[in-house]
């Protein structure tokens, strides 16, 4: 099975994915570490969110969701909903009178991670009031956690986009698109092709918003991406995108990224870097630009 990996290091600030409320105070997603860092972070969830949101807003459809039992879930149709394709769904099947019943799913082709600080960051509190618009009363205050810190993001695409068995086809209407092969039901390439070329647009430019900002815009700001297109399999190539600081500035650690381009070259898996801050200054032969890549992915992956 053809993979491609990606791994983006980027820039966010403000208070991004809110947490819960404690009294007046809006607190921020955040891990502590067994050394004790905390490590402030956005969900894949909400990842995932902006990028609906964002297809949403382009030619495709996205999954409205359906009232299930109460509960809102899957409507399990990924030829009419894209995000149904891509990001996969499961859908509740009621249970026979035997207590046996089995859900209608898809394993997502495309598996995001949450986007998390690498380094120990200090969390700051911004304070603020709503005031009334009539009247005489008081302002109510509140506290809102803020956090600027550098994180990563990584993303696993395997090569079924647009590519579907029989039994996740279940929900499925209008099935007029499809192409038997095998085993599997397929789209038409060039509406593969469309799917999979929208995506990469919005992850890799980027053109998503994060979601539940409570008091700000925020676009996460690419710092450098990876890009291994792998024959086979995945390689273990998270780790290696690493970043240091010197003189104020932000460096990649030079020692994690030689391993990883060893890696990529002892496994005959092409890989591509996206510099968009140019913070390499090197000559390096695979610096490739946002369009160029997409190109050579979905050549990869189709």
């Amino acid at each position: 099975m053809k993979t491609v990996q990606i791994s983006i290091l980027a820039r966010v600030y403000g208070n991004v994915n809110a947490d819960e409320n404690i009294g007046n105070r809006i607190t921020l997603k955040k891990f502590y570490s067994s050394e004790g860092e905390v490590l402030p972070f956005v969900s894949a969830r909400a990842i995932k969110y902006s990028i609906r949101e964002a297809l949403k807003n382009s030619e495709f459809k996205t999954d409205p969701f359906v009232n299930e039992r109460t509960v809102l879930a899957d409507s399990g149709d990924p030829i009419t909903y894209v995000d149904n394709d891509l990001f996969g769904f499961m859908v509740p099947v009621k249970r026979e009178k035997s207590g046996k019943g089995e859900s209608i799913k898809r394993q997502a082709p495309v598996a995001i991670s949450y986007f998390k600080a690498l380094k120990n960051t200090p969390i700051s509190t911004e304070f603020g009031a709503k005031f009334p618009k009539e009247g005489d009363s008081n302002p109510t205050p509140f506290e809102v956690e803020v956090s600027d810190f550098i994180g990563k993001l990584n993303v696993l695409i395997y090569d079924y986009i647009g590519k579907f068995k029989e039994q996740e086809l279940k929900n499925v209407k209008n099935k007029e698109n499809l192409e038997k092969n095998g085993d599997f039901y397929v789209l038409k390439k060039e509406e593969r092709e469309k799917r999979l070329g929208k995506f990469l647009e919005i992850l890799l430019t980027p053109k998503y918003v994060l979601p539940r900002r409570s008091n700000s815009l925020n676009i996460p700001e690419y710092i450098i991406a990876i890009i291994v297109l792998n024959k086979k399999g995945v390689l273990p190539i998270y780790q290696y995108l690493d970043y240091v600081i010197k003189d104020g500035k932000i460096e990649i650690n030079k020692e994690k990224f030689e391993k990883l381009e060893s890696l990529c070259k002892n496994s005959e898996s092409e890989l591509y870097i996206i510099d968009y801050e140019n913070i390499l200054n090197e000559n390096i032969e695979n610096k490739i630009d946002v369009n160029t890549v997409i190109q050579k992915i979905k050549e990869h992956l189709l």
